[in-house]
């Protein structure tokens, strides 16, 4: 009778022990809106005391816990992996082990269009023009986390603002997940290096003349040269005429016309296209920047070396940059270079 008893008592244990386990491992946790990324390489403890450094976790050892005993420790991947809202122990890994994440590489001077193309073509956004309607606006709430977007109008897109890098989104990512992550990667690689040396409110225009230099120059070397002939032409009310911006109205006029997105060759005929992207036409520097730029080409524009040149072109052989302080000279250096 009584080891029937023990039997019993010991089965009400064991009962109640489960339902407590169950029940702590159910417990929800409200996450914050963010992203947590696994390198390739990182192990599994690593991989938990980070998920508990960011708050995903509330008690790490009990997702450890849970993760061996269900043997899903191992199969945990390395990925970038947007989290907010609230989850359970269970659900932080079965999104921790159950997508890799769709991989894409973002390359410096590619525009919002290509942008765009790339994220249709690997199924992370769906729609047609949402990136490139998506406003600044959307992210009003959030000028805290990105001091810079409030001195850009709220009507822009988010063109330069798409950093260049490789990213992995979760299949059926939203639109302002996709968008956050690249604004935490401008974030983190441009603006937290250089906003000691420029205020928010500079942070835009500077964007938009790294913009319009990257496509422009082979050696990095050479931008703040080209910088300079661009603000001394601004200066001098002298029309900017940057091929790069001619490019850009191409490449927006086939994407919307469901062309292939490309340039082609320039010719006089595009010099005189209807846009006030057009430097040829315009005399005023653009409004928005032409492409997303990396940290190094950013920085290059702040260094403020000031010239007396004007003009410039690329040698098609070298790929250095010929500089000119007259029209004289600069139609010299087209003769020899050019011809």
């Amino acid at each position: 009778m009584l080891k029937k008893n023990w039997k019993i008592i010991l089965a009400v244990v064991l009962s109640i022990c489960v339902l407590i386990v169950k029940s702590i491992f159910s417990m929800t946790v409200n996450i914050t809106q963010q992203k947590f990324v696994i390198n390739p390489g990182d192990d599994f403890l690593l991989i938990a005391d980070n998920l508990a450094k960011q708050g995903i976790v509330k008690n790490k050892n009990l997702f450890i816990i849970f993760a061996y005993v269900n043997g899903d420790y191992s199969k945990i991947k390395p990925g970038e992996y947007m989290f907010g809202g609230e989850y359970n122990i269970k659900q932080i890994v079965d999104i921790l082990k159950s997508n890799l994440g769709i991989s894409i590489t973002i390359p410096e001077g590619f525009n919002i269009f290509q942008v765009e193309n790339e994220l249709i073509k690997k199924g992370i956004i769906i729609e047609k023009f949402s990136l490139i309607n998506y406003k600044i606006s959307n992210f009003k709430d959030n000028f805290i986390t990105y001091p810079f977007l409030q001195y850009v109008d709220e009507n822009n897109n988010f063109e330069g603002f798409l950093y260049p890098n490789t990213y992995y989104f979760l299949k059926n990512t939203t639109l302002k997940n996709v968008v956050t992550m690249f604004l935490d990667n401008f974030n983190d690689e441009i603006y937290k290096k250089v906003k000691q040396d420029i205020g928010d409110k500079d942070v835009y225009q500077k964007l938009i003349l790294a913009s319009l230099i990257e496509k422009e120059v082979y050696f990095k070397s050479d931008i703040p040269q080209i910088a300079s002939v661009i603000m001394n032409r601004i200066d001098k009310k002298m029309p900017l005429q940057i091929d790069a911006t001619l490019c850009y109205i191409k490449m927006q006029n086939n994407y919307l016309a469901n062309k292939t997105i490309d340039c082609g060759t320039l010719t006089n005929v595009d010099k005189n296209l209807e846009s006030p992207y057009n430097t040829y036409i315009n005399k005023d520097m653009i409004l928005s920047p032409i492409c997303s730029v990396n940290y190094e080409t950013y920085n290059a524009v702040l260094e403020n070396v000031a010239t007396d040149y004007l003009y410039y072109i690329s040698d098609p052989e070298t790929k250095n940059t010929i500089f000119a302080k007259t029209l004289e000279e600069h139609n010299k250096n087209i003769q020899k270079y050019l011809k």
